[in-house]
């Protein structure tokens, strides 16, 4: 302990010597003219739909040895929320360090690129205005309109390392209509996407390695690794199926049906499950996806066979990726980047296996919004730590500005569209310090809810056709609940009318047992013992997440 402790404060000696004398290293040299000792690179691993069924996580059925070997050398993070359970607007969340709110990025579809609406420096683009040499490849931002086709004129180093997308990587995803899982027979690692994008990290070290030794090279890297698996389609060389006991044999979730008295709004359908191959075997003569009134009133359920082969599919599509990561980190420790290295990895949301009747990400629950989040920082957590602290996603970017040494990026002011620089999350490096120091009393989470498609719900008739209004659900994790409103919303001004309620919600989580996804059972909302608790969560709830800030944080 007394080792590790002494590792700790030299490590943030360290930092604090490097922030005084940022001035002169952006340079590269110092008013002496000698080069000054390098921040640490870092190593960005961004992975889809990746929930916490991770070894590192207690999901011993689930192979991902490799992420869980990066896990018993990082901070691991036990409650990570997202702030959306969507990926464009989840990343873009994350990337420019402001909540969906301010970034006006809440779906994929239909959405502006961000930056026609705040003026942010995105995380890559500060390190890159720091002196680094930030490399981007794979799915880092949501590509299409709302990232400006992976931001790339800003974020990216543009001198000899083009962004990376692999040549088949949009060919087989993100949906596709002829089966939504399979094995890949006779298919090695690069002959899908992840594998292509992984072997360009890996020859991307290796220019690094070559760039340092040939050329001087003295700039740190900021390197972003996105890979795509498990998204959908869930797909994955058959070997890596192999390595999961035959279907039959899968657990299924233990609670399969949604939680008793749940508002209609907060049901996400999912009837793209139903029409696609693979799934669709499973289903005879059932017409309960055609709309979605007839699938909430219904509580449709996928069938037993079906859930076990998703399943399967889903958690073999993440063993393959956990191979990647591997290779990569592998790969950085042959180049002799291990020891000045932070690594990050992270999961843009959670994702439903048949959950509480869920699948997919879409909704404000429990396993939409919890996700894997871990950060490895040489000398300081190489005898692995762990954290129960409420953290979020959007708080990686100060992190990082943190421990690299960079210039703290400010809390940003409550109407920052026009502010470059600023960020809406809080660095979680105290936590470094003591994993068990106090610190948000709430994450924070949303989710829109479009009402297309949907039926009228009682005492709420329609909006009105063309108009910016829908529903927002805001969702508040505490350490002991989950509470969340649905409410009147025009994504034009990004405004909420909190008198005009769709719905709520109120989960115990004291009441859960320790198994992953075994929560969010009963809405307690409507009890009367629990009347005053949610009369003090919805005034949290309003306040939002500056007045849940660590306490000695707030302004």
């Amino acid at each position: 302990m007394a080792e590790s402790m002494g590792r700790l404060l030299s490590a943030v000696a360290l930092s604090t010597l490097i922030l005084v004398c940022c001035t002169l290293y952006c340079s590269g040299r110092s008013e002496a003219g000698k080069v000054l000792a390098p921040r640490k690179n870092v190593l960005f691993f961004a992975i889809d739909d990746l929930r916490p069924d991770l070894g590192a996580y207690g999901a011993d059925f689930v192979i991902s040895p490799n992420i869980d070997k990066l896990a018993k050398r990082s901070l691991l993070f036990e409650r990570a929320y997202c702030q959306v359970s969507f990926c464009s607007p989840s990343r873009t969340s994350l990337l420019t360090g402001r909540r969906p709110d301010t970034t006006h990025v809440w779906q994929i579809s239909g959405q502006e690129y961000w930056r026609q609406v705040v003026n942010a420096t995105s995380l890559p683009q500060y390190f890159k205005q720091n002196g680094y040499v930030t490399i981007g490849m794979g799915k880092v931002f949501h590509p299409g309109s709302p990232s400006g086709n992976d931001d790339k004129k800003y974020s990216w180093s543009p001198e000899g390392l083009p962004y990376y997308h692999s040549p088949i990587e949009h060919r087989y995803g993100p949906m596709n209509k002829t089966s939504i899982a399979w094995a890949a027979e006779g298919f090695e690692d690069n002959q899908l996407p992840d594998g292509q994008i992984a072997d360009n990290a890996l020859k991307v070290l290796q220019e690094l390695k070559q760039n340092r030794t040939e050329h001087g090279e003295t700039r740190p890297f900021f390197m972003a690794v996105g890979f795509h698996k498990p998204h959908i389609p869930f797909i994955a060389p058959k070997k890596y199926f192999d390595m999961y006991p035959p279907q039959d044999q899968i657990a299924v979730p233990k609670h399969r049906f949604p939680p008793t008295d749940l508002p209609y709004i907060a049901w996400s359908v999912w009837p793209f499950f139903h029409t696609v191959g693979g799934v669709a075997q499973y289903f005879t003569g059932t017409e309960c996806f055609t709309n979605a009134s007839q699938a909430y009133t219904e509580r449709c359920m996928m069938p037993i066979n079906a859930t076990q082969y998703l399943r399967r599919s889903y958690y073999s599509a993440m063993t393959y990726t956990d191979a990647q990561v591997g290779k990569v980190m592998d790969k950085m420790e042959e180049m002799g980047f291990d020891n000045d290295t932070i690594v990050v990895l992270w999961g843009d949301h959670g994702w439903q296996l048949g959950e509480h009747g869920e699948w997919g990400k879409y909704t404000n629950f429990e396993d939409g919004t919890h996700v894997p989040f871990m950060l490895r920082v040489p000398g300081v957590t190489d005898e692995g730590m762990r954290t129960k602290a409420l953290v979020e996603l959007i708080d990686i970017y100060p992190t990082l500005a943190e421990l690299t040494g960079l210039p703290a990026p400010p809390l940003c002011p409550p109407m920052s569209q026009k502010v470059g620089t600023c960020v809406e999350g809080v660095s979680t490096v105290p936590l470094f310090h003591n994993t068990t120091a106090a610190w948000k009393e709430a994450s924070f989470s949303q989710y829109a809810r479009p009402l297309s498609g949907l039926p009228s719900i009682p005492g709420h008739p329609p909006f009105p056709k063309g108009t910016d209004e829908s529903v927002m659900g805001y969702t508040m994790r505490t350490d002991k609940y989950r509470y969340t409103e649905w409410v009147k919303f025009n994504h034009t001004t990004a405004v909420a009318d909190w008198t005009d309620v769709w719905g709520r919600e109120l989960y115990d989580h004291t009441l859960d047992s320790e198994e992953l996804f075994d929560d969010e059972n009963e809405n307690l909302v409507d009890k009367p013992e629990m009347a005053e608790l949610v009369k003090k969560l919805h005034a949290n709830l309003r306040e939002g997440w500056r007045a849940a800030m660590p306490a000695s944080m707030r302004t």
